[in-house]
């Protein structure tokens, strides 16, 4: 092969490579409406009719696609026969009573149904961290590749314009001239090889880009009907009196059943739970603060992950029991969420619940030290109160991952690690249960940069 050929096919190969990169993946924090296709805007549908069967996800997520369609079609069919039977009544003064069960019966799908929406945001927002996660260390992999493949150009262009021929006419012998033609064999085969590979990746990015387009098309139709969901709630409330003196008592005992679990943290071991778990959290209003310290985690983390690749790159050893900074799901094989970060019941939850049987193991999200734990607590089985044992967190552990990034595992059987112990990712710590403050077995999993609260759907990857 002429060494022109040769390099006018290297050159094309790292413009490809270099187009897969121009919209890095790392910028990719949440997709504006304008980079997706303009068909997908006016049409949200179109995009998930379009896509090739790559596109449309995993076997495990279509399976929850189907499932969180399920639920969706059962409300909205209790929910045509409501508005049918008020349209019914619409007309007359009679039946009141009737009307007044029909509308509480409204507003009761309403929030069942806003549940089971958000339920299924927070499974997608980590679907898309994971992508994102994934794409963004591609586009770094493609990236150093074009990086070697500029070394070996500029190489090329200071070793001369000498061609293939040049090379075997200038060896010693018929032996010399066997190897040399043998050596650049080889160095053609493993730049074809190499050339392959960065199209391939190419390929990759560009499948999962499509992908995280998809999904973030979905996400944000499916926000925007919780939106409205929620509005018209709020219209059904301020509406109907009866309604409104029924959220207003709702309220009253959400409020009355948050002081009870603050004054249990505040008063857990002498207030040294308190000192660790920071910030009060009330309501919709605390959504702002949780985003602003998640951005301040955000930034943490680029920080901490650039440090670690330079060590990386130097070649220095990790040991196996540091924090990496990679946060994995704490329980294999157990992706459903029932309940997410945010306002609920009139309360503002403040982790991720992932329910599951009593006795699951639970793995440690990061490497780290046990700062915090109890194993004391008995009353395994779910209440819709608090028992009074570990701060309402039953049995738990908290793990500090150092540079203000800390996990909390609740309402667990039994742990199994102590207050001390250096722990691994993925090491197992306990065992799954309905300890404390829990209405049935799962796992109550926070994680927290500074004490406060963030979503660690943004933070965690399965």
């Amino acid at each position: 092969m002429d060494r022109l050929k040769m390099l006018k096919r290297i050159i094309a190969a790292a413009a490809i490579a270099l187009a897969a990169v121009s919209g890095s993946s790392s910028d990719m924090v949440r997709l504006p409406a304008s980079a997706q296709d303009t068909s997908s805007a006016e049409d949200p549908s179109s995009s998930a009719e379009d896509a090739s069967p790559e596109d449309e996800g995993t076997e495990e997520e279509k399976k929850a696609r189907e499932e969180y369609n399920k639920k969706l079609s059962k409300i909205s069919k209790k929910q045509k026969k409501v508005a049918e039977e008020l349209e019914q009544l619409e007309d007359t003064e009679e039946n009141e009573q009737q009307k007044q069960m029909l509308i509480l019966e409204k507003i009761s799908l309403i929030n069942e149904k806003s549940g089971v929406v958000n339920s299924y945001l927070t499974q997608m927002e980590m679907q898309l961290a994971a992508e994102r996660q994934s794409n963004l260390e591609l586009s770094e992999d493609i990236e150093e590749g074009i990086a070697m493949y500029k070394k070996r150009l500029r190489a090329l262009y200071l070793a001369g314009d000498m061609s293939y021929g040049d090379v075997l006419l200038g060896a010693g012998d018929f032996y010399d001239m066997l190897m040399r033609s043998e050596l650049l064999r080889r160095v053609t085969e493993y730049d074809a090889k190499t050339i392959d590979a960065l199209v391939e990746k190419k390929g990759i990015y560009d499948g999962q880009l499509r992908s995280m387009q998809r999904k973030q098309g979905e996400y944000d139709e499916q926000a925007l009907a919780l939106e409205r969901e929620r509005a018209e709630l709020a219209v059904l409330y301020d509406n109907n009196a009866e309604a409104k003196k029924l959220l207003l008592a709702e309220q009253a005992a959400a409020a009355e059943r948050e002081r009870k679990f603050e004054y249990e943290v505040s008063n857990y071991s002498s207030g040294a739970m308190n000192e660790i778990l920071l910030g009060s959290y009330s309501g919709p209003e605390d959504d702002a603060f949780r985003i602003e310290t998640e951005k301040e985690a955000n930034a943490k983390l680029d920080e901490l992950h650039a440090a670690i690749n330079v060590r990386k790159a130097a070649k220095q050893t990790i040991p196996d029991d540091e924090c990496l900074y990679n946060f994995k799901w704490p329980v294999k094989n157990h992706t459903e969420i029932s309940s997410g970060v945010g306002p609920r019941w009139g309360l503002y939850h403040k982790g991720l619940d992932i329910p599951g049987e009593g006795g699951f193991p639970i793995s440690a999200a990061e490497a780290g030290t046990v700062i915090m734990t109890n194993n004391t607590c008995t009353h395994n089985y779910g209440k819709d109160y608090s028992c009074g044992c570990g701060g309402g967190y039953g049995n738990f552990v908290i793990i500090d991952h150092g540079n203000g990034f800390l996990t909390l595992y609740g309402h667990m059987t039994k742990t199994e690690v102590s207050e001390g112990d250096k722990v691994k990712c993925g090491q197992e710590i306990g065992l799954m249960g309905s300890t404390g403050w829990s209405t049935g077995s799962h796992l109550h999993f926070e994680l927290r940069f500074g004490g406060y609260v963030t979503n660690p759907a943004n933070f965690v990857t399965y």
